[in-house]
């Protein structure tokens, strides 16, 4: 009956059992990115002892040992962990870096462009096209920065090997795609609008 102390980006989330684990990772109280510690087997990434023995949850909020993960580094939570992602599988995601690179900074740069050319609409006397067109920089900034800090821990992963490292650009990249279909579903239920609009008003006319 194992009982590991979880931590997320440093702080506690309490210990629980392996069983508690893995019903949160199926609802989503926890994240594959998070990590677990115990004395026997010091820092893991927390998916890395999911699958283990069913046993029931234990009170949270409790360090075992009085152990305090604030001191443990995450260089300790990956040098501790056992399990070594597959090479093939690391060349494939290193291989997608230079493109996933070059796909943020050219989101970036288009970015910091068209911000002047708003303002310089708006010195010119549109001022209310220039606020709408503000928005388009302030949407691509979002994705730009999930793409850039997807391709920082595809390298980490090349160093580490690390499952916990994988997870946390398996999580970046994931956050990168939501963002793109809310935007997609936002950009469909536009034009709906735009065609239903445009059909009223042909009819009234």
């Amino acid at each position: 009956m194992s009982v590991y102390l979880v931590t997320r980006e440093g702080q506690e989330l309490g210990t629980f059992k392996t069983s508690k684990i893995e019903k949160g990772l199926k609802n989503g109280f926890f994240r594959l990115s998070d990590l677990v510690w115990r004395e026997a087997s010091g820092w893991q990434g927390l998916f890395e002892i999911a699958g283990s023995a069913n046993t029931a949850a234990s009170p949270s909020g409790v360090n075992p040992d009085g152990f305090h993960p604030h001191a443990a580094p995450m260089a300790d939570a990956r040098a501790a962990a056992s399990i070594v992602v597959p090479p093939t599988l690391i060349e494939e995601l290193t291989e997608t870096r230079p493109w996933v690179r070059f796909i943020s900074m050219t989101m970036g740069i288009g970015c910091a462009l068209m911000i002047p050319a708003c303002l310089f609409i708006a010195v010119d006397g549109a001022r209310a096209f220039s606020a709408t067109c503000l928005l388009a920089p302030l949407l691509l900034l979002y994705p730009a920065v999930k793409l850039s800090n997807y391709a920082s821990q595809i390298t980490l992963l090349a160093k580490s090997q690390s499952p916990a490292d994988l997870a946390m650009a398996l999580t970046e990249q994931h956050r990168f795609w939501r963002f793109c279909g809310i935007m997609l579903l936002f950009l469909v239920f536009l034009g709906l609008l735009l065609i239903i609009a445009s059909v009223f008003v042909t009819r009234v006319h």
